[in-house]
């Protein structure tokens, strides 16, 4: 399904009813990275609405020259928001990139959003422009199984191993269908060249400074070297009902990584939801 907002068809996917869930994918793939991980877990938990968006020139939506920035970005998504849920309180999750626009989202609407699931959220402009490296972890590939298949005959699974820190048959087959289908048909001219991402710098500086006080969870990756987790832990500490954790066996792609860990932390998070 489209929903229109000014020339762009922003291509969406919705599942169940109820309250509404406003999922927010990352950088240079789609809607499918977080319906492949929270799926799974909501399919278990009633009364929820999961709307998947894709972001401009991702998936299924495409891009516009006009669109340079991140809060171009963010007026796009709170317009989709305006149309599809009107006059409701949502619940937002948000992934990399996805956390990045998430914490724009609670600057400008923070009274309708009742909790928040972070995982392995950007937290600043920097990270997109490689700076500060040196804050991040080093890349750890802490388990390859012998029956992962090999490189000459799969191409693909050199990319995989360079970012996970756990390597299966089974989280190889989880990438593939949640992760590299939308990085291969994203629009990379205009991500890697027309488009910065970046919030303005007066409006970041301000997100280092908001608070929030409804249910939040935080999962960051012990093994996150492309954001993670000390930016990460900054926020929550301003989040009074957050649930921080910086989860072991776990890269960028913490959801495929440590899925069980994962899966217990969001259902924990939909708890205290509900019980608020």
């Amino acid at each position: 399904m489209t929903c229109k907002i000014k020339d762009i068809p922003v291509y969406y996917e919705e599942y169940g009813e109820g309250k509404p869930v406003l999922c927010i994918h990352g950088y240079s793939v789609d809607h499918r990275l977080m319906s492949g991980c929270l799926e799974p877990v909501f399919s278990e938990v009633g009364g929820y609405q999961r709307i998947y968006l894709d972001l401009p020139g991702m998936g299924q939506t495409p891009s516009a020259k006009w669109i340079k920035s991140g809060d171009q970005v963010l007026k796009i998504i709170m317009e989709f928001i305006n149309i599809m849920i009107p006059e409701q309180n949502f619940l937002v999750a948000g992934e990399s990139y996805g956390g990045y626009l998430t914490l724009g989202l609670l600057h400008n609407m923070a009274d309708r959003v009742d909790g928040v699931l972070l995982i392995c959220p950007q937290m600043k402009s920097w990270i997109i422009n490689n700076i500060e490296k040196e804050k991040l972890p080093a890349h750890q590939l802490l388990y390859k199984s012998e029956d992962m298949p090999v490189e000459e005959v799969e191409p693909d699974v050199t990319d995989f191993l360079n970012i996970s820190a756990i390597a299966t048959p089974a989280i190889y087959s989880q990438y593939q269908s949640d992760i590299l289908s939308g990085m291969k048909i994203a629009d990379q001219e205009f991500l890697f060249h027309y488009f910065d991402g970046a919030y303005r710098h007066d409006f970041e500086a301000g997100l280092r400074i908001m608070e929030y006080h409804k249910p939040a969870c935080i999962l960051t990756g012990r093994q996150d070297h492309f954001v993670g987790y000390l930016e990460a832990f900054e926020v929550a500490k301003r989040f009074s009902r957050a649930t921080f954790a910086v989860l072991d066996c776990a890269g960028h792609n913490l959801q495929i990584d440590n899925e069980p860990v994962f899966s217990q932390m969001v259902k924990d998070w939909i708890w205290r939801v509900e019980i608020t």
